[in-house]
């Protein structure tokens, strides 16, 4: 009876053993491995201004790893400082980019205005970042002032254009060879000649440029509320040979009269020169410092737009020149302003005469005499 009893316990035991053995080598309770997921990088984004108008800002995004980007522009507060906005707001009040690679225009701004532009970028995480400065944008002041420039021409040492503003306060020129690195509006209000009369076309015609040489012409002007504009034309100076057929008249005769005053302590000189050939006659009277109104001082005399009414100063012409055509009998009533040019050479004088005419077809009143003047 023993026997049999110790006999079914082995049986169990072993049949235990079988069991666990079994149960430890089954694949259904091993224990699963699960695999290491890392978080997406981080996005960036950058911003740059591109262009600035009255109405309108342009800008330029720069994101990575960004799976959307949103901006916010806003008015700067009253300090010009940028408002505190939070990420969430440029989210939910800008405006959602799906491609950023084209430059963005923001329209219907207010001139004379500042804004900041604020952005951030998700990554496909979810996971936000905000630019780290906001950049900010001034619209410009809406332009009330124009320019035109017209009839443009030159000889082989002027160049000839006409100037028609329109609400401007200030307008300046300059001319500069087309070579010279290109100008602002604030470079020619700075360096430029001043336009006296702003109320109406002026023709002006600056010389002592180069022949055959190509120039560029700049007008800046401001208007009543402190607009800027700039306009600019591109004239060429003709050739020099073409100087000697420029209409220059050659006078065969030249008589002077004269007289002395003393003013200050100074003797001035008058001298009225009467300059004739067959088809042309003309009178200017010149100013000289001089104790001898017998004979013709050298010098440069000038005439100036501005005009000397009666004795012109020293090396000044009068303002009651007179130029008349022979041919036509029609007096010269144009011209603006020039020079008289006086030298002397182996007894033998030389007077050159060089006027700007406001008449743009006929821009000079060139005149020249070789020899010597008759005192009457």
């Amino acid at each position: 009876m023993k026997r049999q009893t110790r006999k079914v316990v082995l049986g169990m035991l072993a049949s235990l053993t079988m069991v666990a053995i079994s149960s430890c080598s089954s694949d259904d309770n091993a224990i699963e491995e699960k695999p290491i997921v890392k978080p997406a990088e981080k996005a960036t984004v950058e911003l740059a201004v591109k262009d600035v108008t009255e109405t309108s800002v342009t800008f330029s995004v720069n994101a990575t790893n960004a799976t959307n980007v949103s901006y916010y522009l806003i008015k700067a507060n009253q300090n010009g400082d940028a408002p505190v906005i939070t990420q969430e707001e440029i989210f939910s009040k800008g405006t959602a980019l799906t491609s950023w690679e084209a430059p963005i225009e923001v329209t219907d701004l207010e001139d004379q205005t500042k804004y900041y532009i604020f952005a951030a970028a998700k990554n496909k995480d979810g996971v936000i970042t905000l630019i780290e400065q906001p950049i900010s944008a001034t619209t410009l002041q809406k332009i009330d002032v124009s320019i035109q420039l017209s009839d443009i021409d030159s000889t082989h040492e002027r160049v000839i254009f006409t100037i028609t503003p329109d609400g401007a306060k200030t307008i300046r020129y300059k001319v500069v060879e087309k070579t010279t690195p290109e100008l602002t509006v604030d470079q020619v209000l700075e360096q430029g000649s001043n336009i006296m009369n702003v109320k109406a076309p002026v023709t002006l015609k600056p010389k002592g440029f180069k022949p055959e040489t190509e120039y560029t012409i700049y007008v800046a002007a401001v208007s009543l509320t402190g607009a800027k504009l700039l306009k600019t034309a591109q004239a060429k100076t003709k050739s020099a040979e073409d100087a000697t057929n420029d209409g220059t008249i050659v006078f065969t005769n030249v008589e002077f009269t004269s007289s002395l005053e003393e003013k200050a302590g100074q003797k001035l000189a008058y001298y009225t020169l009467h300059f004739k050939n067959t088809n042309w006659q003309a009178r200017f009277q010149l100013g000289a410092l001089s104790s001898n109104a017998d004979e013709i001082k050298e010098g440069k005399y000038i005439l100036s737009s501005k005009r000397d009414p009666g004795n012109p100063g020293p090396e000044r012409i009068a303002d009651n020149f007179e130029v008349i055509d022979l041919q036509t009998n029609q007096v010269v009533k144009d011209i603006d302003y020039g020079d008289i040019i006086i030298t002397k050479e182996n007894g033998s004088y030389k007077i050159a005469i060089d006027m700007v005419k406001l008449d743009i077809k006929n821009p000079r009143f060139k005149g020249v005499f070789q020899g010597n003047p008759v005192k009457k």
